[in-house]
C-alpha cells in the first residue's frame, strides 16, 4: 500500500528522488506530508521500519499533481509494467533463464534425488 520494503530499509532510495524532482516541479504539499504523517504512525504502531516506497511516492505525487486518487494506483502499475518491458528486453539480449533454470534442476537432483547424501 506504498509502506515497506523487503529490501530498502530504512529508507527506500527512490523515494527522496520523487520527492526532490516534485519540489523541482513546485509539487510538494499536502499529500507528500499524509504519506509521512501515515508512515510515522504506521511505523509507530507496528514497531517495524516501514519505508515509504516508490509505490506510495508516486501516488503521493500524483495526488499533487491533481490526479483523482481512484486513478493513482495504475501509474504504480504503470511504473512495474515499464520495469517489466525493461527485464524482457534485458533477457532477449542476455539470456540467462536457461542457465538459471539448468542450475536449479541440479540443485533438486542433488538435494533430492536418489543420489542425494
Amino acid at each position: 500500500p506504498g509502506l515497506g520494503h523487503p529490501v530498502h530499509k530504512p529508507v527506500d532510495p527512490r523515494t527522496p528522488r520523487l520527492f526532490q524532482i516534485a519540489v523541482e516541479n513546485g509539487k510538494s504539499g499536502e499529500y507528500i506530508e499524509l504519506i509521512q504523517k501515515i508512515q510515522a504512525v504506521a511505523e509507530e504502531k507496528s514497531g517495524k521500519m516501514l519505508p515509504i516506497n516508490a509505490t506510495g511516492a508516486i501516488g503521493a505525487i500524483c495526488c499533487e499533481f491533481g490526479f483523482p486518487w481512484k486513478i493513482v494506483r495504475g501509474f504504480g502499475v504503470m511504473a512495474r509494467a515499464i520495469g517489466l518491458v525493461g527485464h524482457i528486453l534485458e533477457e532477449s539480449e542476455n539470456p540467462i533463464s536457461y542457465e538459471l533454470w539448468q542450475r536449479a534442476e541440479q540443485e533438486i537432483l542433488e538435494t533430492s534425488g536418489p543420489e542425494a547424501k
